[in-house]
């Protein structure tokens, strides 16, 4: 009898918790990079590292963008631009590569254009130079970029 009440009382507790309920789950995807040739660059990423990294989000508007994006051809796509956070948030990696850095998962958007002080490389230029980006840069987004598909983590 005693175990019931205990166990009817540690019931209650858990349905009557503040807890607030768990947020929408993240969803992950995969960043790419449109070919192109340039000065610092000929024929596209030197380092395979450079080739890809993975971004997460909740946000319904910004999945409604994404999957509104994932219909057009790759040319018409827009950039990501996102805050940048230490640490590969437990997804950012690009194959056996963990990146030293993640977008914070509010605060990273699509657009059209960016700075070029915000322009660069996922590996060797935010990963190789982790603290001048998370401390003085503070956001990425690469001009070539564009989301090249949803992933399952």
């Amino acid at each position: 009898m005693l175990r019931l009440c205990v166990l009817s009382a540690l019931l209650f507790t858990m349905a009557c918790s503040d807890d607030p309920a768990p947020g929408p789950a993240l969803r992950y995807y995969e960043v790419g990079f449109s070919d192109f040739t340039d000065e610092r660059e000929p024929g596209g990423a030197d380092d395979w590292r450079d080739t890809s990294f993975i971004v997460a989000t909740a946000d319904t508007q910004l999945i409604r963008k994404i999957t509104e994006q994932l219909a057009q051809p790759v040319a018409q796509r827009q950039i990501v631009n996102g805050a940048l956070a230490p640490g590969n948030g437990g997804y950012n990696h690009n194959a056996a590569h963990n990146f030293k850095w993640h977008f914070k998962e509010d605060d990273w958007h699509l657009t059209d254009m960016s700075a070029e002080a915000l322009d660069g490389r996922p590996y060797s230029d935010v990963d190789l130079h982790n603290a001048y980006w998370l401390d003085t840069v503070k956001r990425f987004s690469p001009w070539h970029s564009y989301i090249k598909n949803e992933i399952t983590p």
